[in-house]
């Protein structure tokens, strides 16, 4: 304890370098502008912001407002179609510099990452003003409505904070508030609160709620700043003067009035209580006869009052000191195979609270984990079992080879953007194939050497599909290419979709097939690009600017003999004759589907439920196993089907019968986006900490 003591005077000594680094500042806050469908009403209440001093609260008035933040929502679907230069075109009379973040509606439809970075140079960014470090967050996942922290983002954040002065006031913006319940679990959000919570971070400003509030975020004051348009549009103002920082929202209806929200002075030390290592770290795997014990090292200027462990959010207990080190025995605790997630926190003398969140593994019984790799971004990419090796693409712009047994890397390679993109294997079995955001498709020799890169002209978010020598893949754009496999030459180009499209085409009968935000599902010639039919699904078949939410265009189609199986974001199964797009059945809550054999289609369901279906869409089994909203397919791997829950409960059941053979929490906490891939020997899981995880098959 002695010296934690002598260390706290040390850094208290060198604060008085910096103290009064802050200067006076002002800015302003907009979010949720909604472009096109909000045009009209965002556009005039950005005519109305200031650009004089305005009065905060009876006798305290701002300064100039020197710069802008947003922070997300800013297109309805995303910014095709025109819709981005609209949104930009609303800043054209604003003359101060603006700083631009995504939100859920920026990435779900058309990925608004690549624009972010022809704006900011990358998604998750900082800049300085008056002595204090602003930092802009992408709380939005790519391609998908929910809400995540993005391990490329954490890793980025640790290297930036490392670099910030001690105590520099953090001011930390993004779309999602961190408490949100819209995160797959608290062990997501709280990697995110861990790493801020150590740090002097003195606000945080979100959006997506479209209503202005404040409240405390884990101890972080934390603003949320109404919307440009409805009935409360307004926008907010952010003062720091003479060491006090005040955030007050402006509301322009019904009625103008301006509403201090928080006014705090402004710290300029770190906090006093820091949690700085926890041992087993995070993914470490137990083994029969290991340890259940993690050690927490913590810094800390007032005595600690409480010290407590969190194991999966239900079971608690104390930890004890020993030797200036934290201790949590679970040696008691009876745990169960699988992934887990532990919370170790500490309270001071203060009430300022400070912890760690781990999460771990237990491999014995049914499920034995043979290995964990930490990829460097989130992964939606599926791995590809590829011989001896899996292959996978992550968020961080890699694609990684690893090695099946050990999990050990056998190369990389880095691409232009996020390789949400699942890799393809040629039939030969010696070259592999990806598309990422920076708009190339990619072939790539299993041993890791590149032999072509083709510019679709267009952001890669979806996955290639390959059939005999012909590469068929779309884009962000909405276009459809055909390549040749062999040499990347583009043989046909189809402009016939009209928004984007993230997933792979189902290829069979000599014709593509491809849903598209756009509200269609299209049949397109496998030789020439041309369409043959065009058709919405059941879901999207309804009039107005709504339809184009609930578009076929989360999962891949599936081909079931001469039928075409598709599912569609408003949980809506549609049969399409395949050669000529009639429509011949539908289903509800059905998210996802992939073929099997035989011309049969497994179909995810959004209650509990995984089916197989004839081509004519007759029930062949049903299995009740955990499923969820994501539209992750099956995965069939010899007499067995694969399939991963929203949060990674991974359910084996045979293929001929539907009985459920084994279950694995094999990764919690967060989401698992992408479909599990297996071999003879295991079953491979990527989920959005970007970790694989390998359980092995009985």
């Amino acid at each position: 304890m002695r010296r934690f003591r002598i260390l706290a005077v040390i850094v208290a000594l060198l604060l008085v370098s910096i103290a009064g680094a802050v200067d006076d500042v002002t800015f302003l806050h907009v979010a949720d502008t909604h472009v096109p469908h909000a045009l009209e009403q965002s556009r005039d209440t950005i005519a109305a912001l200031p650009d004089s001093p305005m009065e905060l609260a009876p006798g305290v008035v701002s300064g100039v407002p020197e710069f802008m933040i947003v922070t997300g929502d800013l297109n309805e679907f995303s910014g095709g179609e025109g819709w981005w230069e609209q949104y930009l075109g609303l800043l054209n009379e604003v003359t101060v510099p603006v700083y631009h973040q995504l939100g859920n509606h920026d990435n779900t439809w058309e990925c608004g990452r690549p624009r972010l970075r022809r704006l900011h140079g990358a998604v998750f960014y900082s800049f300085e003003r008056a002595g204090v470090r602003f930092i802009g967050w992408d709380t939005a996942t790519p391609q998908d409505p929910r809400p995540s922290i993005a391990t490329e983002g954490l890793s980025w954040l640790r290297d930036e904070l490392a670099r910030a002065p001690v105590g520099q006031p953090i001011i930390f913006f993004c779309h999602h508030p961190l408490e949100g319940r819209e995160f797959a679990d608290a062990y997501d959000r709280q990697r995110l609160l861990d790493l801020l919570g150590q740090h002097n971070t003195i606000l945080l400003l979100v959006g997506h709620g479209h209503s202005a509030r404040a409240w405390q975020t884990a101890g972080i004051d934390t603003v949320m700043g109404g919307s440009t348009w409805g009935d409360r549009r307004g926008f907010g103002i952010v003062s720091i003067r003479d060491g006090v920082l005040r955030v007050a929202h402006r509301h322009l209806a019904p009625e103008p009035q301006t509403v201090l929200l928080l006014e705090k002075p402004i710290s300029e030390q770190p906090p006093g209580l820091r949690a700085l290592s926890v041992n087993p770290d995070d993914g470490a795997i137990l083994r029969p006869g290991d340890a259940q014990v993690w050690t927490l090292r913590a810094q800390h200027q007032q005595p600690i009052m409480a010290a407590r462990w969190l194991l999966d959010g239900q079971t608690a207990g104390e930890m004890t000191l020993a030797e200036d080190v934290w201790r949590a025995d679970l040696s008691g605790v009876a745990l169960e195979a699988g992934a887990h997630t532990l919370r170790l926190s500490l309270t001071d003398a203060d009430g300022r609270q400070a912890g760690r969140t781990v999460a771990f593994w237990v491999s014995d019984g049914n499920t034995r984990i043979a290995w964990i790799h930490q990829l460097g971004g989130s992964c939606q990419s599926t791995p590809l079992v590829a011989g001896d090796r899996i292959v996978v693409g992550s968020n961080d712009g890699a694609l990684t080879a690893l090695a099946a047994a050990t999990g050990q890397r056998l190369w990389r390679i880095d691409l232009p953007g996020e390789v949400r993109s699942s890799p393809v294997l040629h039939h030969d079995g010696r070259s592999l194939y990806v598309g990422c955001a920076g708009g190339e498709i990619v072939c790539v020799d299993i041993d890791g050497t590149e032999r072509w890169r083709c510019d679709a002209g267009s952001p890669i978010y979806g996955s290639p599909a390959l059939m005999v020598d012909r590469l068929i893949c779309g884009t962000s754009s909405g276009d459809v290419l055909a390549l040749d496999a062999g040499s990347g030459e583009v043989l046909w180009r189809s402009e016939a979709p009209g928004y984007a499209i993230e997933t792979a085409p189902a290829l069979g009968g000599g014709m593509a097939f491809v849903g598209s935000w756009d509200r269609y599902v299209y049949g397109l010639d496998l030789a020439t690009g041309e369409m043959r039919w065009r058709q919405p699904s059941a879901g999207s078949d309804r009039e107005g600017f709504v339809a184009r939410y609930y578009s076929p265009a989360d999962c891949a189609p599936a081909l079931a003999g001469r039928r075409l199986f598709v599912a569609d974001r408003a949980y809506r199964l549609t049969i399409f004759d395949a050669p000529t797009g009639e429509r011949l059945g539908e289903d509800e809550r059905c998210v996802a589907v992939a073929p099997g054999a035989h011309s049969t289609a497994y179909v995810r369901h959004t209650d509990g439920r995984l089916s197989r279906r004839a081509s004519d869409g007759t029930v062949i089994w049903t299995a009740e196993v955990p499923t969820g909203a994501i539209a992750a397919a099956p995965a069939v791997c010899d007499d067995r089907v694969w399939i991963c829950s929203n949060t990674g409960t991974l359910s084996e059941i045979d293929a001929r019968t539907g009985e459920v053979m084994s279950q694995a929490r094999a990764t919690t906490g967060v989401y698992v986006f992408a479909s599990p891939a297996a071999d003879d020997r295991r079953v491979y899981v990527a989920d959005n900490a970007g970790r694989v995880i390998a359980v092995e098959r009985d």
